[in-house]
């Protein structure tokens, strides 16, 4: 075994685990980066100090493979940001020749008490196993991790060549390691990774034999075929218990960019099967359904607070928060119920349930949060929300930079992150992740659509608004979502629908009115232009009872509540 895989890099304070394959900043917490930015970052690393071609990086990294210099570039770009070299005096651009990385080796530094699990972390030892009548090699590392008896695990099994071409072998080889690498990222499940021999790629796997041999609850599995000009994918997710198949998909694309194709592939896959919406969540649900109260663990727990938040009506709310708090009493170190809490906390808030004190609560469960577990991008997510709430703008974009680093294209992230775009005076932005979320996760879960709905709405995109927002019951809707509705109905024309939607608005949250809504929250001045207007449209009373308004530190007045 060649000594040389397992040297460990300090560039610019990034450890670099070139065996791993992962990068890890200061504190020990993962920075995410795409495997083929890896592969191209492992070779700088082993030719560091001389000018290395862009010919020899392409036969490197892409050997056979037709690819744009487009896709060296954002390799680069990526590989700039994940070591911070944003002023491009470690990776240097050679004009007309290639690229060199000034660098020094560095011995392998102190590993942190606690490494988040992710899909190639540490290699422990190498298991050799035989199943469906092949050599399994995969890496198994210690979790500490107070949950680990009942995180699912989920293994990623090499994608099928069906032609035996070699660019769709590459791809195929390709798109199995960018799958395992996305779903690395969901804290709610381990991702157990493994290299597979070359016999093994051309055989049918037994989908149970091989999850009882390595411990994995749930396979993915799929196939890759070239038809004249087309390429068809097709995925699976399989009970490795039963054998059930309990998702597939196909897709059919051009044979142009092959590298484009796996990218696009890997993170649908990924955004489908992960995440609080995703099917292994799913699956979990059902089967804490079936269990008395009084057996749940905290990750059931946690699984059946999160069904019960993603109905977005008071009711269920409470109990989303009652069964978050239960299960942060059985597991305090269980940071994706903190995750939750702080969402169920906002959304209480929302609907006017004492929104003083769950707003509170949902910054300290925020806080909690990214404090457990600095490495899920989520938890970054809600904390920069939860900033964003104080109007510490600067902290919460670097927060949302920090998850959008760990996370760059999962689904909640950018949700997220669209929520808040406005704010920070980058509407346009905030709409163009919405486009890309939806691109991700076309199937997006209900609380989605209101995220979506707001920023859209930010832009002037108010068809779009409304569809969003009509794909909700009115019982979804909180004081914000029925000034959206009828707001949009009045900027698109539909004064005689906006008039009853404002009745219906005002039968259920009598003091709404457009100085209260203008003053709820920070607003920029071009989002307070935009809801003054259309709300005026629209029909909402103007002015605000006056003890509304001693809540607010400097509330915005319109004119004629001044005069009057």
């Amino acid at each position: 075994m060649d000594p040389g895989l397992f040297r460990t890099f300090a560039v610019n304070g990034v450890i670099v685990d070139v065996a791993g394959g992962f990068l890890r900043d200061r504190e020990g917490r993962e920075i995410a980066l795409r495997p083929q930015a890896f592969d191209l970052l492992k070779y700088l690393l082993e030719n560091a100090g001389r000018v290395v071609t862009k010919d020899e990086l392409m036969q490197a990294v892409w050997p056979g493979v037709f690819v744009t210099d487009d896709s060296m570039v954002q390799c680069v770009r990526d590989i700039r940001r994940a070591i911070g070299d944003d002023s491009q005096s470690i990776l240097k651009a050679v004009p007309k020749r290639g690229y060199r990385l000034d660098i020094g080796a560095a011995d392998t530094p102190s590993e942190p008490a606690r490494w988040k699990w992710t899909a190639a972390a540490g290699v422990l030892g190498l298991v050799v196993l035989f199943a469906a009548g092949a050599v399994w090699r995969f890496v198994s590392p210690a979790v500490e991790d107070p949950s680990d008896g009942v995180l699912p695990s989920v293994a990623v099994l090499p994608f099928q060549a069906i032609g035996g071409e070699a660019d769709v072998q590459r791809l195929a080889g390709g798109l199995t390691e960018d799958i395992i690498t996305d779903l690395a990222r969901f804290p709610e499940f381990r991702v157990i990774a493994r290299n597979s021999p070359d016999v093994y790629e051309s055989q049918p796997a037994n989908t149970t034999e091989v999850g009882a041999a390595i411990g994995a609850g749930f396979v993915v599995g799929g196939s890759i075929q070239l038809q004249a000009d087309q390429i068809r994918i097709t995925a699976q997710l399989i009970d490795a218990k039963t054998g059930k198949h309990l998702w597939s998909d196909r897709w059919d694309r051009p044979d142009k960019d092959l590298f484009a194709i796996q990218t696009e592939i890997s993170e649908q896959v990924s955004n489908r099967l992960g995440g609080g919406a995703g099917l292994i969540q799913e699956v979990g649900r059902v089967a804490a359904h079936r269990k008395p109260p009084s057996n749940l663990n905290a990750y059931e727990l946690y699984l059946l607070g999160t069904e019960k938040l993603e109905q977005i009506n008071r009711a269920d709310v409470k109990e989303a928060i009652r069964l978050l708090n239960r299960a942060v009493e059985l597991d305090p170190g269980l940071a994706r119920a903190w995750v939750e809490l702080y969402h169920s906390h906002c959304v209480a808030a929302g609907f006017g349930v004492d929104p003083e004190s769950n707003r509170r609560l949902a910054a300290d469960a925020a806080q909690r949060a990214v404090r457990l577990d600095p490495s899920d991008a989520e938890a970054h997510a809600v904390y920069a929300m939860s900033l964003a709430d104080m109007n510490d703008i600067e902290r919460s974009k670097a927060e949302f930079d920090a998850a959008l680093r760990l996370a760059p294209n999962q689904f909640e992230i950018l949700t997220f992150y669209a929520s808040s775009a406005s704010s920070f005076g980058e509407p346009e932005r905030g709409a163009q992740l919405v486009d890309q979320a939806i691109l991700l996760n076309p199937s997006y879960p209900l609380w989605s659509a209101r995220i979506f709905a707001d920023a859209y709405f930010m832009v002037g995109r108010y068809d779009e608004a409304l569809r969003l927002i009509d794909r909700l019951e009115p019982k979804n809707y909180n004081p914000r979502m029925w000034t959206f509705r009828s707001a949009a109905m009045a900027a698109l024309g539909n004064a005689e629908e906006a008039k009853l939607s404002v009745k219906a608005a005002l039968k259920l949250f009598p003091d709404l009115t457009i100085e209260g809504f203008v003053n709820s929250r920070r607003y920029t001045d071009a989002e307070r232009k935009r809801l003054i207007e259309t709300m005026r449209f629209a029909g909402f009373p103007p002015c605000a009872m006056p003890d509304l308004l001693t809540k607010f530190d400097q509330p915005e007045r319109l004119p004629e509540c001044v005069r009057n």
